[in-house]
């Protein structure tokens, strides 16, 4: 078992952070069974008074907190509570598990990150503070991390299921077009492949899953602003996606939900922002189509451009938080690939 231990300093809290990679004793080839319980779901490990204090208050208020840029509220995560007396073998298959333990003559609190502990695929996540009274508190300041190892798995869950399930072919094509390589899952079809601009989708009778991966040379770091990519996610789908009616084109919807913009980290590139929000059919009162996106806008600078993956959902009946983190988890296997040259854009230095 390899560990890595990384020490961090909130405020008022200091946190020794731990990370565990294990090969379990279970009774498959890899030594693990496998996990059990649905996407999202989180099962915590915490006594009744912990749960009914305030360190359950900001449980809830963190891991149920609505998710952003949905048109309407799905908590981030499912949560589930179970006390440590009854936290056996049955429980110990869960996905996700959040525990939480009192080490008493600790001057620090610890956070245990144990990856396929007793199952795989499993994310469990303990955290130990130096006294109960101090678990709030503990929590408060390992938070973020805390979601973040989270959806770190969920989103490793989601391609690891789409790499089982991937249509080779449409990487391909998108290889020879534009030097980018993603993983998509069988089901999926091109709707458009030109040299700067892709579109693929996949319909059911529910639900739409869409992505679209456009490029342009970089200019400058306004490419980068809110204005400009807003602009030029507009500008694509007016001219590529529109609805029933021929005078109807999806365009960013902020009537009612401004869009979010964030700088993020994205592999192989020195800058990326993301963007969340809502797309609608604008320009025929007949066509009332509309629900969520997610876009990266990176810097790719071996061929001195910028790359756009965006995708977005259309699923009027169904819950949304799921199919637009599977859509998510595509625009994350993104790829810069050497096989090709890019039409109209030269290698960076």
């Amino acid at each position: 078992m390899k560990r890595l231990f990384l020490k961090f300093f909130a405020v008022c809290t200091p946190l020794l952070v731990t990370l565990v990679s294990c090969k379990g004793t279970g009774g498959q080839g890899d030594g693990l069974i496998s996990s059990s319980g649905r996407s999202s779901e989180v099962l915590v490990v915490c006594t009744e008074a912990e749960w009914q204090g305030v360190l359950g208050d900001s449980l809830r208020a963190v891991l149920e907190e609505p998710v952003v840029g949905l048109p309407q509220t799905e908590p981030m995560f499912r949560v589930s509570r179970i006390t440590p007396d009854r936290f056996g073998p049955i429980y110990q298959k869960q996905r996700n598990i959040l525990q939480f333990k009192v080490m008493e003559g600790e001057t620090n609190s610890r956070l245990l990150v144990e990856k396929n502990k007793w199952a795989r695929p499993q994310m469990c996540i303990t955290l130990s503070a130096v006294s109960a009274d101090s678990m709030a508190a503990a929590f408060s300041a390992a938070k973020e991390r805390i979601v973040g190892y989270l959806m770190q798995g969920e989103m490793a869950r989601f391609q690891r299921a789409q790499h089982a399930q991937q249509d080779a072919h449409l990487n391909t094509l998108l290889q020879k077009n534009c030097a980018l390589s993603m993983v998509f899952p069988e089901g999926f079809i091109y709707a458009v492949r030109r040299p700067d601009f892709c579109w693929l989708r996949k319909e059911t009778k529910y639900w739409g899953q869409h992505v679209m991966v456009y490029t342009e040379p970089y200019v400058s770091e306004n490419q980068f602003s809110p204005e400009y990519i807003a602009a030029l996610r507009n500008r694509h789908t007016k001219q590529y996606v529109q609805g029933s009616a021929d005078s109807s084109r999806a365009q960013i919807d902020d009537r009612y939900y401004p869009v979010t913009y964030n700088p993020c980290t994205f592999p192989n590139s020195p800058y990326a922002m993301e963007a969340r929000g809502l797309w609608g059919l604008f320009g025929h009162p007949g066509d009332m189509m509309g629900g969520p996106f997610v876009s990266y806008t990176l810097l790719d600078t071996h061929y001195n451009r910028v790359v756009t993956v965006d995708g977005f959902l259309y699923a009027p009946s169904d819950p949304k938080r799921d199919l637009l983190r599977q859509v998510e988890a595509i625009l994350k296997s993104l790829k810069v690939t050497d096989s090709v040259e890019v039409l109209g854009a030269k290698k960076g230095r």
